[in-house]
């Protein structure tokens, strides 16, 4: 999906934990493997890069001069990619997100939610390296074919996201804690992967976020809130982009900066 719905999405999950919705800019915070484009979401899409890739987001966005040296790819991109970052805070009115450790994991959370999410653009490896293999929507896929060139290049992609947010899903949702949605989006990505990523990587997954993996029936109901979004979010493709749907007129191919898919 395009950077506007990754941020709504967070937006919402954010309200489920009761944390602050700014921290919904760091649903964007994967973006800065774009440049080189050798390494679009293959560097820092993976929820293995999640803790240590927020820590330095939150302070490169907080203090221009901070740098680490032994990060300094990434503190560099966040430089980069800091003026887009900060012009969706501008949009939406908001303060630049706290490094505040009471809402740490909703900001973990935030991150997190983009690598999942990403499963409806192509295959991805959202616990590389320890994983190579892939989760998607591939039933959704197969269904809709060739469906790229009409969802970002025309106003489809606007469409959809606003349907999908005016659902009412999203009408007095579940209050879960940022840790339950962090480990059922894993369980998503597992499961969307054609049995090729076992759900034993989830423990070692949540360590490297330095969280305590929840038992099974902690995450029942964020797993079925999850899985009832993306029976969603198939529908509004299947309306939008299955053989035969309406397309709308097509935008200039130099659309916004902000539409290109991430």
């Amino acid at each position: 999906m395009d950077s506007q719905t990754h941020v709504e999405l967070a937006e919402q999950l954010l309200e489920m934990t009761q944390a602050p919705v700014n921290l919904s800019l760091l649903s964007l915070f994967p973006q800065i493997d774009r440049f080189p484009h050798t390494l679009h979401r293959v560097y820092a899409h993976t929820v293995f890069k999640a803790r240590p890739l927020t820590e330095v987001g939150l302070q490169v966005l907080k203090d221009d001069s901070w740098t680490d040296p032994a990060r300094a790819f990434d503190v560099r991109r966040f430089q980069e990619e800091k003026p887009r970052f900060l012009s969706y805070l501008a949009n939406q009115k908001w303060d630049i997100p706290s490094l505040d450790r009471a809402h740490f994991e909703s900001a973990l959370m935030s991150y997190i939610s983009h690598v999942y999410l990403d499963t409806y653009n192509q295959p991805a490896q959202p616990f590389a390296p320890y994983s190579i293999y892939c989760s998607g929507q591939w039933k959704l896929w197969e269904k809709i074919g060739d469906f790229r060139l009409a969802l970002y290049t025309t106003p489809v992609i606007t469409e959809l996201r606003s349907e999908l947010f005016a659902h009412h899903l999203w009408k007095n949702k579940p209050a879960f804690s940022p840790v339950a949605l962090i480990q059922a989006m894993m369980v998503r990505m597992c499961r969307l992967s054609l049995d090729k990523i076992d759900e034993n990587i989830i423990p070692t997954a949540m360590l490297s976020l330095m969280l305590e993996p929840l038992a099974p029936a902690a995450i029942t109901e964020p797993c079925a809130f999850l899985e009832e979004f993306e029976s969603i979010l198939n529908q509004l493709h299947l309306k939008h982009l299955a053989p035969g749907a309406a397309v709308p007129v097509a935008h200039d191919m130099r659309r916004r900066e902000e539409g290109v898919p991430a």
